[in-house]
């Protein structure tokens, strides 16, 4: 049997088996409240199994939607994750507060910095970590919002001495371990109709941070810069197509695991999550999605990307892409947010993907 049909079938009839819901939805507000035990497969994990909350609702006067989230997530590769992410905008949409705490336990591979780095050259590391992710919003005008990002983590890595040693992962950039705090303006325009599943506008959001902080032998400094751009064209009632471009530019001592990187459930679909890795990145993702009946729809998606470590690089030598196409199964009917099921191949990779709400 095919590498990636059996995890997916496995991985079905784990979904199935774990169809037992409890729901309370007010049809008058569109409010709906769900709380289940599910299972996924990423690359990154194989087959996950989880407790999952989900709240989603309208603040007074507000015009979109809101929503809290909860995943507790025990993993086929012994990893564990607590995750608590939020989008919520208050009364009249005046504020809008993004963010997240995640805390895991997680072995995971490291490939290396850089384009060149082979599929077959890589090491396995646990690290245990801390992550805190908040921007805070003040509406200036219709769309425009105004604010304050901080980002923090702190992580303490274990490197087996049977596995490769990589020479970019030293003291100074957090091979013993580090913890830092970053924090900056943010800019966001945003016209979506929707936070996690929108079909028409457009989301632009920019974010440069200034990072302090420490390993276990000296302090660090550094920066990082995000642009974000998604537009979200309507082409029928049942139709749309995505479209993203993200760039993140870093520099001074940025830890290892900081660094911009490709591949996961978001970005560049199919590649393992930090396949590539370096010091700036640029991906663009184009996406048709496409409800059919009831709960039911697809979606077929491509990207392409690369990682540079310096700006003085050939912005089109070297070019990562990657495919793939999906099922999407709404989780109420008064909310449009999507489980979906993503299957995505590479030139050297492959990855089969169950995730809550779209990539971007």
């Amino acid at each position: 049997m095919s590498n990636w049909i059996k995890p997916c079938l496995i991985t079905l009839c784990l979904f199935a088996s774990f169809s037992e819901v409890r729901a309370r939805q007010a049809k008058e507000d569109s409010t709906v409240f769900k709380a289940l035990p599910l299972a996924y497969f990423t690359p990154e994990t194989r087959i996950a199994v989880e407790g999952f909350a989900f709240y989603s609702f309208y603040a007074r006067n507000s015009l979109r939607k809101s929503n809290l989230r909860l995943f507790i997530t025990f993993t086929q590769n012994m990893q564990y994750l607590f995750t608590l992410p939020w989008q919520v905008y208050t009364a009249d949409d005046q504020y809008f507060l993004n963010g997240s705490i995640d805390y895991r336990k997680f072995p995971e591979y490291y490939y290396g910095l850089g384009n060149d780095t082979n599929e077959d050259f890589r090491a396995l590391y646990e690290f245990k970590a801390l992550s805190i992710k908040s921007k805070s919003y003040k509406k200036i005008k219709r769309n425009t919002y105004f604010g304050l990002a901080l980002q923090g983590q702190r992580l303490h890595p274990e490197f087996s001495d049977t596995e490769p040693v990589f020479d970019d992962i030293v003291t100074e950039n957090g091979r013993g371990g580090y913890s830092y705090l970053s924090f900056g303006p943010s800019l966001m325009w945003d016209r979506r109709d929707h936070i996690l599943s929108p079909s028409s506008g457009s989301f632009i959001e920019i974010t440069p941070l200034i990072g302090l902080g420490k390993t276990a032998e000296a302090a660090f400094n550094f920066g990082m810069s995000s642009f974000d751009f998604r537009h979200y064209w309507p082409i029928s009632e049942k139709i749309t197509w995505a479209n993203q471009l993200l760039a993140q530019l870093s520099y001074g001592d940025v830890p290892f695991r900081v660094l911009p990187t490709l591949g996961g459930p978001f970005f560049h679909r199919g590649y393992y999550q930090g396949r590539f890795r370096d010091r700036h990145l640029a991906v663009l993702q184009t996406e048709y999605r496409q409800h059919v009946i009831g709960r039911i729809g697809f979606a077929v998606f491509g990207s392409a990307g690369r990682v540079y470590n310096t700006l003085r690089e050939d912005l089109f030598k070297q070019i990562h892409l990657a495919a793939g196409g999906g099922l999407r199964f709404r989780i109420s009917k008064n909310d449009r947010t999507n489980v979906r099921l993503d299957y995505s191949f590479t030139s050297d990779s492959k990855g089969f993907y169950i995730y809550f709400a779209e990539a971007f």
